[in-house]
């Protein structure tokens, strides 16, 4: 079995830094606050979306999108792997599972971020983000690995924690497992067709018999 792994919010628990630098940077151009339980309630795709919902002009959007990566990078120390991540992580790879993370984050930023957590050294095949050689989209990416690889997309699970997550699995034809305490809450999840919504990636990897 193949396990398709997303990085932001089902791995890595980074709501409270998303949240801290989004007001940081809406408080400095004038733009109203949120909590994490807005934040999860509204955030959606494409992420310029969430932001036109915030009030955040066209106009603004260029230099608000690039304040707040610089704020996240800087303050990436804050964030953490979710409770039961690396245990899920070590459960797949000791069960023979092949694993790789597909995100929609800049690859070099990406593959410098897991290599902060020691924990989770040696356990995926592949770190995939855009701007990568292999696509240009994260479904195209995950496309190209499983074609690359030859893993059966019947055979393979993506593990996300929002609806895009859905649309990519079901773009590239295999099974989704959505993540409760990610970038979307319960109630956008369950709303999701065709998908299970577990309350961790210790219930993902029980379900999966890891």
């Amino acid at each position: 079995m193949t396990i398709l792994w997303d990085w932001n919010g089902t791995l890595l628990s980074d709501v409270p830094l998303v949240v801290k630098i989004n007001n940081e940077v809406f408080a400095r151009h004038g733009y109203r606050l949120t909590s994490e339980e807005e934040y999860r309630r509204i955030f959606r795709f494409p992420v310029k979306d969430y932001y036109t919902d915030i009030g955040v002009t066209d106009e603004d959007f260029p230099l608000v999108a690039k304040e707040w990566n610089e704020g996240y990078v800087a303050n990436f120390h804050l964030a953490q792997l979710h409770q039961t991540a690396a245990e899920a992580v070590h459960r797949f790879h000791d069960a023979g599972f092949h694993q790789a993370i597909i995100s929609a984050s800049q690859v070099d930023q990406l593959r410098a971020q897991v290599v902060k957590f020691p924990e989770l050294d040696g356990m995926f095949d592949d770190i995939l983000g855009l701007g990568d050689v292999y696509a240009v989209s994260k479904v195209q990416l995950a496309k190209d690995y499983l074609s690359r690889k030859g893993y059966d997309p019947a055979d393979t699970v993506f593990l996300g924690d929002t609806s895009h997550d859905a649309e990519v699995a079901h773009a590239i034809g295999c099974r989704c497992l959505l993540i409760s305490g990610g970038h979307q809450c319960d109630a956008v999840l369950r709303q999701v067709p065709g998908v299970e919504v577990l309350p961790s990636l210790r219930a993902a990897a029980d379900v999966l018999g890891a």
